[in-house]
């Protein structure tokens, strides 16, 4: 499928936001089949304008945690796991030529762009993320760094696993007051209806939410997927940069 870009609802003069795809290559540098990580990185991004060693990347946690960036951040796990920014699931900036992202196999993520400050973001969005209303964090954290005003923010989702494939386990618990869906078979959890609940519920407009409903889980032959592979799974990267 190759790279899939926002560019029709996120501005191209100024932007680039975009998400790999399984044919592009495992983007972990320490999940899966590493050895080709960061050639992978570098034939991706440097077709869409980025340079590989300026990534920043995040030791995920499946927390809230969100990291404003800045130049002195630049290629914060770029070239080895390690030099990540520790425990953090999402960054903000408003630099230009700093592109910032996330890793996933199932989780979403999401887009933030602020066209008027203009200022980005990227999430990480698994469950426990959501659990946590960690799109509420990166709609606030972009007011308080920024002054964005949210009914201006465009949002893009990257391909995770759907309603469709998310069966939770039997003893999952949880306060979602919608989301989840009770099938013969257990519950099954929507994620990207409850982030755009979420956002929506902190001032983002509906129609400024763009989601392409790809479901790594079904659509496994192009996207990685943790709960299909386990252990063996790559991860797509999903990553935005002000120009």
């Amino acid at each position: 499928m190759g790279i899939i870009n926002f560019l029709e609802r996120f501005d191209p003069k100024n932007i680039i936001a975009a998400f790999s795809s399984r044919q592009d290559g495992n983007m972990s540098l320490c999940y899966g089949d590493t050895q080709g990580s960061l050639e992978s990185r570098k034939k991706l991004l440097s077709g869409i304008g980025i340079d590989y060693r300026d990534l920043i990347c995040a030791k995920q946690v499946h927390g809230k945690k969100i990291a404003y960036v800045t130049g002195s951040n630049k290629g914060a796990g770029a070239l080895d796991y390690e030099s990540s920014v520790s425990d953090t699931d999402g960054f903000l900036t408003d630099k230009k030529n700093l592109p910032i992202a996330i890793l996933t196999a199932d989780c979403l993520s999401v887009f933030i762009y602020d066209p008027v400050r203009p200022a980005v973001g990227i999430l990480h969005a698994g469950w426990r993320s959501t659990e946590k209303n960690i799109c509420a964090r990166g709609v606030s954290m972009m007011q308080e760094e920024f002054g964005s005003q949210t009914d201006r923010l465009l949002i893009g989702f990257g391909p995770s696993i759907r309603s469709c494939c998310c069966k939770m386990e039997n003893s999952f618990k949880s306060n979602f007051p919608f989301g989840l869906i009770n099938r013969v078979d257990g519950i099954y959890m929507d994620i990207a209806l409850i982030n755009t609940r979420q956002l929506v519920d902190c001032g983002v407009k509906q129609d400024n939410i763009f989601d392409p409903k790809l479901c790594t889980f079904s659509e496994n032959n192009n996207f990685f997927s943790f709960r299909k592979e386990a252990e063996s799974a790559g991860r797509m990267i999903s990553v935005i940069m002000l120009k």
